[in-house]
């Protein structure tokens, strides 16, 4: 049987988890719908194979330029976009630490044999 504190902590590990899935989900959700007002306005006045052409040079262009700034502001958006897996890996953190004992358990009690031609071979 849990605790309060172990309860606790399973509901805050939860509660964790469904904010982080939530943000995650809203900030993937703008970025597809960025990405596709994007693609679908170029691939409109030039064509889908030439505009991820295009794309794909000023990114080089970018890179080239100044390196050290491209690669800050890539990283500064990874971390904006993807922020809500650290309340996802937090609520996981939490939940697992009051279930261990339990699965450790669950193993040890069911490592008998089931033999498939008797009936009810499972059942003790």
């Amino acid at each position: 049987m849990q605790t309060s504190v172990e309860s606790t902590k399973t509901i805050a590990g939860a509660a964790l988890i469904g904010l982080g899935i939530l943000f995650c989900y809203d900030n993937l959700h703008q970025v597809a719908t960025q990405l596709s007002h994007v693609f679908s306005f170029a691939a409109r006045t030039v064509g889908t194979m030439p505009a991820i052409v295009l794309a794909a040079s000023r990114v080089f262009q970018a890179y080239a330029s100044d390196p050290h700034r491209f690669l800050q502001a890539i990283f500064r958006e990874v971390v904006v976009t993807f922020w809500p897996l650290l309340l996802i890996v937090a609520g996981t953190v939490l939940s697992q630490d009051c279930s261990a004992p339990d699965r450790r358990r669950i193993f040890e009690n069911n490592c008998g044999r089931v033999d498939l031609t008797v009936r009810r071979s499972t059942s003790e």
